[in-house]
């Protein structure tokens, strides 16, 4: 018994009005929590980390399959069937053109990258170039250049990504500056 009461006094003491009851001055002047007497510490400089670069015997071993993969995310192409219709043209992520309406999706198979080689594409896309609308579900690269058409029940697309060129190449001297290569 002795339990439930010290409980219950210290709900009733810990009640968010009591506590506003306690912190609450009557004086304007007076600060309503105590200040601390000690200085702050102060600013202290963010010092970054070296990034931690794998051994040699690790960036050779895998120097194959990184540019195999980086030449795959070079190309863009895939054939689509179900009901679709529209084109699109693209000269860059930030330069593209048309419209393409899926009624209701259009299945896709084709090289998306390092995507999985099936997609399933319900949302429409379009627009001018500075006012477009990217489909959801397909991932477009800043760089990529590429032309798409659908007519009704079978459709296409193809397009390159620069910036995957440049990816590609720079991997040839181990430089990897889109940071997708295996560690």
């Amino acid at each position: 018994m002795k339990w439930l009461t010290i409980i219950l006094a210290l709900s009733i003491y810990s009640t968010p009005a009591a506590a506003q009851e306690r912190t609450t001055s009557t004086d304007s002047s007076q600060p309503s929590a105590a200040i601390s007497p000690k200085s702050p510490w102060g600013d202290f400089p963010v010092v970054k980390e070296k990034e931690a670069k794998d051994p040699w015997y690790i960036q050779t071993l895998l120097w194959i399959p990184n540019r195999v993969m980086d030449f795959i995310d070079i190309f863009r192409l895939d054939l689509g069937v179900g009901p679709a219709y529209g084109g699109v043209v693209r000269i860059t992520k930030y330069a593209q053109l048309g419209y393409r309406k899926m009624a209701p999706a259009s299945v896709r198979i084709g090289d998306f990258g390092r995507l999985t080689p099936v997609m399933v594409e319900r949302s429409e896309e379009g627009g001018a170039p500075w006012d477009f609308t990217n489909s959801r579900e397909r991932e477009i690269c800043p760089g990529e250049i590429g032309l798409g058409l659908d007519l009704v029940v079978i459709g296409g697309y193809g397009g390159i990504c620069l910036d995957e060129v440049a990816d590609f190449i720079g991997g040839l001297f181990f430089y990897d500056f889109k940071h997708d290569d295996l560690k």
